[in-house]
């Protein structure tokens, strides 16, 4: 896990409170990506570009057979980012990218770990084996002058194609990743404008996540439909509209809309949560032909300015055979939350703006507090989470960012496998991955 909060330049939030899923002001431009800014440059076994962008030869998946466990850590400063390769056996850095840009993070959903340079809108495939080198880059700019379009997730069903689900634009950028180029430019986009909701007055669909669900050929992607602009007189507090979430799904053999029998447009399936955090609030699970959505929530309109009583924060499941949406687990007594990792049927946990839990999504109530409240983590594959934490001492200052591993179910202590891995620790952890995935 987690996506959170991070990328988005959230704006402050009081406990209890919501955050809104905002980005900087329009007024922001970034200056034009370039991939050649990766701390190392690409690995040592990248091919050159040829002139049109391409390579002689084709790239075909990556293969991360032999590599050790390792997570991939990722945090977000002032002014650059940097990704961190955390060998979970070793318990030592394996290698690092610090590249520009105040937001950025993993996005590893298939046979190859991909980096998100989000606030200037690169998107880098890194080696399987060394995810810490760089192999090929593309451009998800595009609007000249616009602000970043923020790449949420990088979604590849095969070793010829990815998607880049982007929050800020209202088309999905189509990369071949058949090449490696460098700063290569998307093949396509798909256009969902089509898809805004009435009365979403902020113009955007607000991609949040995306997965592609082989058995059924279809890339699935989560809409926010947050309306941005209903926001209280405090600035930060995301006010309750009418629009809600979103299931759409593409088919990749044509890059078409298809509908899913839903209420919502295109034949989407409505959510009645608001306000999806990015990333990780979106996940499939196979065996029951269902997905599992976690909500923010917003806050009551008071009709003054102010921001009332929280709602429509919560955990949802959605069945692809019958189309039904019900409430697996209400968090409107809960802070914000930042993200959920879903293991199985019994087995998950969700971080919050201040404490974190296990979950039994077979149960409507969180279970208990993980223990050191890990801000951001994932699992394993071997029944525990991978997670950081910040500590602080007791006059307050800031200690050393730490790395935990957490069991489920009591199988084990939590073990502390090592501190301040960045070059900068001062930032915030903007995500945490385990590499191969489990």
């Amino acid at each position: 896990m987690k996506r959170s909060w991070f990328g988005l330049a959230l704006l402050g939030l009081p406990a209890g409170g919501v955050f809104l899923a905002a980005g900087c002001g329009d007024d922001e431009v970034f200056g034009t990506p370039d991939a050649s800014s990766f701390e190392g440059g690409p690995s040592s076994d990248a091919q050159a570009p040829s002139p049109d962008g391409g390579t002689e030869a084709g790239s075909a998946c990556g293969d991360s057979t032999g590599a050790p466990p390792r997570a991939l850590l990722s945090i977000n400063n002032a002014t650059t980012s940097e990704l961190v390769a955390f060998n979970l056996a070793t318990k030592q850095v394996d290698g690092r990218i610090t590249y520009p840009g105040f937001i950025g993070l993993t996005s590893s959903l298939g046979t190859d770990p991909y980096l998100l340079q989000q606030a200037t809108d690169v998107v880098a495939r890194l080696d399987a084996k060394e995810p810490w080198k760089v192999v090929s880059s593309w451009s998800v700019a595009d609007d000249a002058g616009a602000i970043y379009a923020d790449p949420t997730a990088m979604v590849v069903p095969t070793c010829e194609k990815g998607y880049v689900v982007r929050f800020k634009r209202n088309s999905i950028s189509v990369l071949d990743t058949s090449k490696n180029v460098d700063g290569g430019a998307p093949t396509k986009t798909i256009d969902l404008s089509s898809l805004l909701q009435p009365g979403d007055a902020d113009g955007l669909v607000d991609m949040v996540a995306g997965v592609y669900v082989p058995q059924k050929k279809r890339l699935f992607v989560l809409l926010g439909n947050i309306d941005l602009k209903r926001v209280a007189a405090n600035g930060y507090s995301a006010l309750c509209a009418p629009t809600k979430p979103t299931i759409i799904a593409i088919d990749p053999s044509t890059d078409e809309i298809v509908s899913l029998g839903g209420t919502g447009p295109g034949g989407g399936i409505t959510l009645e949560g608001y306000n999806p955090p990015l990333g990780t609030s979106f996940w499939y699970d196979a065996p029951r032909d269902r997905f599992v959505v976690l909500s923010g929530g917003c806050n009551t309109d008071l009709g003054d300015g102010g921001a009332g009583a929280i709602q429509r924060r919560r955990i949802e499941e959605v069945d692809l055979g019958s189309r039904a949406v019900k409430t697996l687990l209400s968090l409107d007594d809960q802070d914000f939350p930042l993200g959920l990792t879903f293991v199985d049927a019994t087995k998950a946990a969700v971080g919050f703006y201040g404490q974190s839990y296990f979950w039994n999504p077979s149960e409507t109530t969180l279970g208990g507090a993980i223990p050191g409240s890990l801000d951001y983590f994932a699992g394993d594959g071997k029944g525990a989470l991978v997670g950081t934490r910040a500590t602080f001492f007791g006059d307050g200052g800031a200690g050393p960012l730490e790395v935990w591993r957490v069991p489920f179910d009591d199988a084990g202590a939590p073990e502390k496998l090592g501190e301040n891995p960045f070059t900068d620790n001062t930032g915030f952890v903007s995500g945490v991955e385990v590499w191969p995935r489990p």
